[in-house]
């Protein structure tokens, strides 16, 4: 994301560049805020299909 608002910072936010810019780092940052319950929910998931199975 930083590299997002470098890219702002350079090409202004009222520039095409920037009106992409500014979707991408939305994006990445939605993105990013859903990563984790979704890694939480995979290992709940992983774990509970695979609780007879030694590790």
């Amino acid at each position: 994301m930083r590299a997002a608002q470098q890219g702002l910072d350079a090409a202004g936010e009222d520039s095409i560049a920037g009106r992409r810019l500014h979707e991408m780092k939305g994006f990445y940052a939605y993105m990013t805020e859903q990563l984790i319950p979704l890694i939480d929910n995979w290992r709940e998931r992983y774990a509970a299909r695979h609780a007879d199975t030694p590790r």
